[in-house]
């Protein structure tokens, strides 16, 4: 009777362990340049695997590096489309053209619209070259994870019934991100609309605002908040430093901007059909 007892649990137990192997299995390792917290992955393309991209939820569509399509003989379906571009500040008409198939992380995608862009434009990142960028064009059916204490990553399709506490509604302006933050100062609570901006090195309040709102004085280049509220998450003692948002290409009237140097310490969560947003605070070695 203990021998089937015993064989039974044997049976139970590896059965848990072949789920949480196949669960792991799930998130993929990340690359990111030094100052910047985009994610860099390895997907494959019409069959071609283990190319570097950059997933960035501040752009719509796919791009692929024109140089990459032309060298590796790649086939893709032309329709005669084109599309005028203003990623960097110059206005550029690109063709449009069609991948078969794109694998990300175990999801696969089919038919992409994709956009043919010169590499020397935004591809490379810090000596760490890519071949494309990867937009919400393919994510937006997805949840997006990025653990960036650990570099992994979870995309996984949004859960019918499973909404986690503490979200926030972020709303798309032109190719970002916007998130409503409350910030707490000498006045009490005030409030305004954040970017989401991994490509930026640093997280920053608009000066202006921030003075009008008695959060800092003229003569300081940053200031320490009192508390820092996204949705559920919350941060004491929250440092940033003060500039001119106008100089920017932000739309939208954001007052700040959560850059870089915030969201390397967190774990953020993009649901992309509910337009939700998570942030957590992790340590570097939890799970």
């Amino acid at each position: 009777m203990l021998s089937h007892q015993l064989r039974l649990v044997i049976i139970v137990f590896s059965l848990v362990v072949s789920s949480l192997s196949l669960g792991a299995q799930d998130w993929i390792q990340f690359e990111m340049a030094e100052r910047s917290a985009l994610p860099i992955v390895r997907a494959s393309v019409n069959g071609l695997g283990g190319h570097r991209f950059i997933l960035d939820a501040g752009f719509n569509e796919v791009q692929l590096d024109i140089l990459f399509v032309d060298g590796s003989g790649m086939r893709l379906i032309s329709r005669g489309e084109s599309k005028e571009i203003d990623f960097f500040g110059e206005k550029e008409t690109v063709p449009v053209a069609y991948l078969d198939s794109l694998e990300l992380g175990g999801q696969q995608f089919s038919s992409i619209r994709t956009l043919l862009i010169d590499g020397d434009a935004g591809m490379g990142m810090d000596g760490i070259r890519s071949y494309g960028r990867i937009g919400r064009d393919v994510l937006e059916r997805l949840r997006l994870t990025v653990h960036y204490p650990r570099k992994l990553l979870l995309l996984e399709p949004s859960p019918e019934k499973e909404v986690p506490k503490g979200g926030v509604l972020f709303t798309s302006v032109g190719r970002f991100l916007l998130v409503p933050v409350r910030l707490s100062g000498v006045i009490g609570y005030v409030e305004g609309d954040f970017v989401v901006d991994p490509n930026s090195s640093t997280s920053l309040l608009d000066r202006k605002w921030a003075m009008e709102n008695q959060l800092a004085s003229k003569q300081v280049r940053q200031v320490r908040l009192d508390s820092f509220e996204v949705g559920g998450f919350l941060r004491q003692g929250f440092s940033l430093m003060l500039g001119n948002l106008g100089t920017f290409s932000y739309v939208g009237r954001p007052v700040g901007v959560l850059g870089a140097d915030f969201l390397r310490s967190i774990s953020i969560s993009y649901d992309f059909p509910r337009e939700l947003l998570w942030l957590r605070r992790v340590e570097k070695e939890a799970s």
